[in-house]
């Protein structure tokens, strides 16, 4: 039974939302499927709202052979889902982008300290000249 995940189509003309699910690959498109796995909703503006997934069971069924269409292997990419059978790079997890956002606040605050130290060196270099061990006691002093 060859299996894929795919979305089932709801709503009425011009108002559609989606429900992605495990189906067989002769069910038809709004058949029933094997497993629910969460619903897209094209309509909503907020991107957190928009998919509702179940990260889990997805990786189970992509582990044991589900084939994601087109459109789905687009959505997982996108929330960070790695799909195995796609060649292509899947998007950051809300969890990597939060840790990622850390580690450059922590570069940011890093590259300020290292301005204003050069700037304080500067200073006292053109008030007057410092020896070496002036210069290696100030910068330990941070400044």
């Amino acid at each position: 039974m060859a299996v894929r995940i795919r979305l089932k189509r709801f709503g009425r003309k011009n108002r559609l939302h989606f429900r992605m699910g495990v189906f067989d690959s002769k069910t038809r498109r709004d058949g029933r499927a094997i497993e629910e796995l969460g619903h897209y909703d094209p309509r909503v503006q907020d991107p957190d709202k928009k998919y509702v997934l179940k990260r889990e069971r997805i990786s189970y069924w992509l582990s044991h052979g589900a084939l994601p269409t087109t459109t789905v292997e687009v959505i997982l990419l996108a929330q960070g889902i790695d799909v195995p059978t796609s060649g292509k790079k899947r998007a950051q997890t809300p969890e990597e982008k939060a840790a990622h956002a850390v580690v450059r606040e922590e570069k940011k605050i890093k590259r300020e300290v290292a301005i204003q130290r050069k700037a304080a060196v500067a200073a006292t270099k053109s008030a007057a000249p410092m020896s070496k061990k002036e210069k290696r006691e100030a910068k330990k002093a941070g400044g």
